[in-house]
């Protein structure tokens, strides 16, 4: 799979053989030829390079009392507290505040903070304290102590092989869609054609539907 991208629209333009490789751009008509081809199959081998590291994707709190579960999808930064994220479970909990802590992603990991809460923020075996240390390092099935109520700690992984799953869907629904008719002869292009190549026909190229 290839792409060129216009240099005056910055639409990408894909296809899948250097023989396919566009004259001018599907979206505004503009030469491309003269452009840089991205061969998007040259995937770097990620065991040599290290890029298999798993990504943090969002984490989960299971209560250690009643097992209610609070999903948390990855944010910057997420509030949890009666009136914030996780509201549902600690409704019936007067101990946790409305706005009770904070978990933020730096540096590739979730870091608690407690926001000045009445009754305090803990992690782990040892308690450590989140209104004296700010910013403490949660590892997957860390215990958080609410005040008194204990969740312990699920956190969920995504790989760099899933983010290029995703986009070679992507780019082969834009293939998909970038289909387009002669309709002087019929024939079938990659690409919006102002002259169409097998017939020479000026301006019959159009976009067929779904």
């Amino acid at each position: 799979m290839y792409k060129i991208t216009c240099d005056y629209c910055f639409e990408d333009n894909f296809f899948s053989e250097l023989e396919m490789r566009p004259v001018v751009c599907a979206n505004c008509n503009s030469p491309v030829n003269h452009l840089e081809i991205k061969d998007l199959d040259e995937i770097p081998n990620l065991e040599i390079e290290g890029q298999n590291k798993k990504q943090l994707d969002g984490l989960t709190l299971i209560s250690e009392k009643t097992k209610a579960l609070i999903e948390i999808p990855h944010s910057e930064i997420t509030v949890l507290g009666r009136q914030n994220v996780g509201g549902e479970v600690f409704a019936d909990i007067p101990q946790i505040s409305r706005e009770h802590c904070k978990i933020e992603y730096l540096d590739g990991n979730y870091v608690l903070t407690d926001l000045d809460s009445l009754n305090g923020t803990f992690i782990g075996q040892a308690k450590r304290d989140c209104r004296k240390r700010i910013q403490v390092k949660i590892k997957d099935n860390d215990v958080i102590y609410l005040g008194k109520e204990a969740f312990i700690v699920r956190l969920k992984y995504r790989t760099l092989k899933d983010d290029e799953a995703i986009l070679m869907h992507e780019i082969h629904d834009e293939l998909k869609i970038r289909k387009f008719k002669c309709r002087a002869c019929g024939k079938i292009h990659n690409l919006n054609l102002i002259i169409c190549d097998a017939c020479g026909s000026y301006g019959q190229v159009e976009a067929l539907d779904d």
